[in-house]
């Protein structure tokens, strides 16, 4: 299987908005949290968020077709990614698109030594994900509702391969 990870770009809303609405959809059916939801989200907001300053966003394409995206915000002075509202729409969820754009995605910023996220802990799929490719849970929780819990995660660049690499 051959993923594209293509760089975001304007004409590229509709399709993003419409993968992050279908990816969502069933965790905002599943655990109410109006506040926090990207399903919640309009196209206008999605699209600022892509958009701002210090963020880059990521279209993943399987044969053609888009089939998730992700967003990113990069601190160069802090030499960290954070990744954010990572969807795949749902009947390609599960055959391992997320983990090779996330990992082709870290490929393209080979200065950043610490990357994070956040997921939900009831989503033990999400969790082995992160868990699979190298994040870390921090031991910060959020509840956000009483059926949902954000967990927290980092992934730090191992300094032994830094140094074999530069």
């Amino acid at each position: 299987m051959e993923i594209e990870v293509l760089s975001f770009k304007k004409s590229d809303i509709d399709a993003v908005y419409e993968i992050q609405r279908a990816a969502y959809k069933p965790l905002y059916e599943k655990y109410h949290d109006d506040s926090s939801n990207p399903y919640m989200e309009s196209k206008e907001t999605v699209l600022r968020k892509y958009t701002r300053e210090g963020t880059a966003g990521y279209l993943f394409v399987l044969n053609g077709a888009a089939v998730g995206a992700v967003r990113i915000n990069i601190n160069e002075q802090y030499r960290s990614g954070r990744v954010s509202a990572l969807c795949v729409l749902p009947q390609y969820q599960g055959r391992g698109i997320a983990q090779k754009a996330l990992l082709e995605i870290e490929r393209l910023y080979p200065a950043v030594e610490k990357w994070s996220l956040d997921t939900i802990l009831e989503e033990a799929g999400n969790c082995h994900l992160y868990e699979k490719i190298g994040y870390r849970k921090t031991g910060k929780t959020e509840a956000i509702n009483e059926k949902m819990t954000l967990v927290f995660y980092e992934k730090k660049k191992d300094s032994r391969l830094s140094r074999q690499e530069a």
